[in-house]
């Protein structure tokens, strides 16, 4: 006898999550049929994938637009796949553009819904004004989000932000120096180019002239320069000779090792911001696309209200981290941000202050659910296993 459960994720950080639940659930409940949408890790987790969404990633109109015919014809295959499947759960992760109308049909067809990491969650002002209906219960990490959902009549829990679990190095930093090549005892700078295409393209070739000009100031100093999993090192390295021809150590693996050991970080606006605020390493986070998304940026800046775009900024509700957004992120910017952190001058000691209090807001030292324990208690109480199937859900 078993259970069935499908796990949606859009994008990289959905697919850490995801995979985590995934085994969560194959320890304690080993017979239960994963189901979902996802990456690589949420694959190596045990999910037998539906569709695989690491190309979906976009920010921003133009770039949203050139995927949107794929995600659309896999939202109509996976409404099929579902209808065939049946799970005893769904649980949506973030990704609400996709996740919303999916949960809102699922709900109608009478399936069971957990949103886990309801999008926009950081918000203190207000939250998705749909997620009260489209699912039996929203798990989110921040107690404002809890707040403000119950208010609205959604059976919402607060729950221990996972990445106070999930983001500890695996290896020394001796370890990790010898693997990559690097001197433990010169500075190191990692580089996080985002895991979207387009931030890929245009951050890569930014970070090897960042890295000039850092070195003419600081000759000492390394870099690392990070590979989401959907490319490859190859790639990359042929984004980075565009910017200058020194080669430069990549790091395929899971950034936490690189984030605990570099001296400072400037990284692609995203999870890998409070990763490395959770790994207490100094950063800068940028974000630039192609000359569309900066016009698109510059047209919809007013409009959008975007005073801070990086997760531990707008977690703690003031900005700590500088934050350089399309045309502020120059080559000279960058690298002046990172020879002050490397310094170790006023914004170094301001950024490690905060970082304990982004800790605390995220529930550290909180009796908080782990949403995994919780998910598994749930299905476990409300969700008589079945009998196991093979059949193909298409």
């Amino acid at each position: 006898m078993t259970r069935r459960v499908v796990i949606v994720s859009g994008e990289a950080s959905g697919d850490l999550y995801g995979a985590d639940l995934a085994r969560h659930l194959k320890a304690q409940l080993p017979d239960t049929e994963l189901w979902g949408v996802g990456g690589v890790r949420m694959q190596d987790a045990g999910v037998r994938l539906l569709a695989d969404s690491r190309a979906w990633g976009a920010i921003g109109i133009i770039e949203s637009l050139k995927v949107a015919p794929r995600v659309w014809r896999v939202f109509l295959r996976l409404k099929r796949a579902l209808k065939r499947l049946q799970p005893d759960l769904l649980v949506a992760i973030d990704f609400g553009a996709f996740n919303i109308p999916l949960c809102r049909w699922a709900k109608a067809q009478g399936m069971r819904v957990v949103y886990y990491m309801p999008p926009s969650s950081w918000r203190r002002d207000r939250q998705g004004r749909d997620l009260p209906a489209v699912a039996d219960v929203v798990l989110t990490p921040f107690a404002w989000s809890a707040e403000i959902l119950q208010a609205m009549g959604a059976n919402a829990i607060r729950i221990r932000h996972p990445l106070l679990r999930l983001t500890h190095p695996s290896e020394s930093k001796i370890t990790f120096c010898q693997r990559l090549g690097l001197d433990p005892d010169r500075p190191i700078v990692a580089l996080l180019p985002g895991s979207r295409r387009h931030e890929v393209r245009a951050l890569t070739t930014l970070y090897a002239r960042v890295a000039s000009l850092l070195t003419e100031r600081m000759p000492e100093v390394q870099f690392v320069l990070s590979v989401a999993p959907h490319f490859t090192p190859e790639y990359l390295h042929t984004l980075w000779a565009d910017g200058q021809k020194q080669w430069v150590p990549t790091e395929t693996r899971p950034v936490a090792d690189m984030l605990a050991h570099a001296d400072c970080a400037v990284i692609c606006s995203g999870t890998a911001t409070l990763e490395a605020a959770l790994l207490d390493t100094p950063m800068l986070i940028v974000y630039r696309g192609d000359a569309l998304m900066n016009l698109e940026y510059r047209l919809r800046k007013r409009r959008l209200a975007l005073e801070m775009i990086g997760l531990p900024n707008l977690i703690l509700g003031r900005k700590v981290i500088p934050e350089l957004i399309q045309e502020q992120a120059t080559p000279r910017t960058v690298s002046q941000g990172l020879l002050e952190l490397l310094k170790r001058g006023e914004l170094y000691h301001q950024q490690k202050q905060a970082f304990g209090e982004i800790r605390r807001i995220l529930g550290e030292g909180e009796d908080l659910w782990e949403a995994p324990a919780w998910i598994v208690r749930y299905l476990t109480e409300l969700t008589p296993p079945r009998a196991a199937s093979s059949e193909s859900p298409y």
